[in-house]
């Protein structure tokens, strides 16, 4: 697995996002005007030799999400499948660590709706972790956020710039 959309977490762990995710993350970006909003869940590896984690796998939007172009609502339908296909697969060893969606902004900033339900979410016990990641596409970089479920916070960790990614055709 190659990257280098590396972010150092607090406690000096890192998070990263494979290219082939990059890569699928802004091909959703909202580039034109009528580009609605997308997004879905993100799967990966916790390295226990190094604690490190990795995001291999992201769900695209389905046809039971709801988006407009300031709007993404992800439904369960589908992207459960999605998690349980890749839980299957990787003989458990994949774990779900949080939701990606677009902005149709360069910078995107998280909105209000989406700090409330970030919050919801790091409440909820999933998978018995106490962090949960949240990326926002933007059409020239990506933010990601980690939500601390012992400290009830979200820590922005940095951003990605979308021309860092090397297109093979």
């Amino acid at each position: 697995m190659t990257t280098k959309a590396v972010f150092l977490l607090p406690d000096n762990r890192k998070f990263k996002l494979s290219d082939t995710v990059l890569k699928k993350m802004f091909s959703f970006a909202q580039d034109l005007n009528k580009s609605p909003e997308s997004g879905g869940i993100m799967l990966g590896r916790i390295l226990c030799w190094e604690d490190h984690i990795i995001v291999d796998q992201v769900s695209e939007p389905l046809s039971s999400d709801i988006q407009s172009r300031r709007r993404f609502i992800r439904k369960s339908v589908g992207h459960q499948e999605f998690f349980n296909r890749h839980w299957k697969l990787s003989q458990g060893r994949c774990f779900y660590l949080g939701e990606w969606h677009t902005h149709p902004e360069k910078q995107p900033v998280p909105s209000s709706v989406d700090l409330r339900e970030w919050r919801k979410l790091i409440c909820k016990s999933v998978q018995q972790q106490e962090q949960l990641f949240f990326v926002i596409v933007g059409t020239q970089e990506l933010v990601v956020y980690m939500g601390d479920a012992t400290i009830k916070e979200i820590i922005k960790l940095g951003s990605y710039q979308r021309n860092s990614i090397e297109i093979v055709n």
